[in-house]
């Protein structure tokens, strides 16, 4: 499913999450989906098949993921190309836990780090390469809760005006965002973990602490 629009080249994977344990417990639910062994292809039912960049079975640890679908996106950041990685899918599905929206420092050696924290180590590794090179980067994550901007790295979030304003040079842009410099992995990642800290999670039927709202962390 790569497709190339206007310049912009577009690959979809599919990470397909196992039951979880209140759908087990029940016992009112089933795994309808097959895997093509070696094959980016997965299999509804019996006979409605998709093929997609990449599919990660249930099984698939985070690293896994990571290192095909996202590492090399990294690599393309320092020939001068944007990168962002989208997470779309029900409630329920595994979106936080596949980006590390839900990132703490306890976490930092574990198989479950999320794409986010990883990206972090990658690209302070690339840049450690690069001593030629002098790198300035700054941090922000707001989320879009309600129809509302919230910024996660403001310390009162309550007073800070956001708006989304069109540049005709610099395209859309957030005036107000908070934007902190890092200069260090532990800098991002302190910053991912304040937000973290500070999104809207509430209850629902599949999930008891469901990220209620759409984030974006830049750096």
């Amino acid at each position: 499913m790569k497709e190339e629009v206007k310049g912009i080249l577009i690959r979809v994977a599919l990470c397909c999450c196992p039951l979880v344990p209140k759908e087990i417990i029940e016992g009112c639910c089933q795994i309808c989906l097959s895997f093509v062994p070696r094959e980016p292809q997965v299999v509804v039912g019996t006979d409605k098949s998709f093929t997609y960049d990449f599919v990660f079975d249930p099984c698939t640890e985070q690293e896994e993921v990571f290192n095909k679908a996202v590492a090399p996106l990294i690599k393309g950041i320092f020939k001068g190309y944007n990168a962002t990685v989208l997470a779309y899918g029900q409630t329920g599905s595994g979106k936080t836990y596949s980006m590390g929206g839900a990132y703490t420092a306890e976490q930092e050696n574990e198989p479950t780090v999320g794409i986010i924290p990883r990206v972090i180590q990658l690209l302070f590794k690339e840049i450690d390469k690069k001593s030629d090179f002098e790198f300035t980067l700054k941090v922000s994550y707001l989320e879009i809760y309600n129809e509302e901007i919230l910024d996660l790295l403001c310390p009162s979030r309550e007073k800070a005006q956001i708006n989304i304003r069109e540049d005709p040079k610099e395209g859309i842009k957030i005036v107000g965002l908070t934007e902190k410099t890092v200069l260090v992995a532990l800098d991002t990642v302190s910053c991912l973990e304040q937000g973290n800290n500070s999104r809207t999670v509430a209850s629902t039927a599949m999930n008891s602490q469901s990220s209620r709202s759409h984030a974006i962390f830049t750096i």
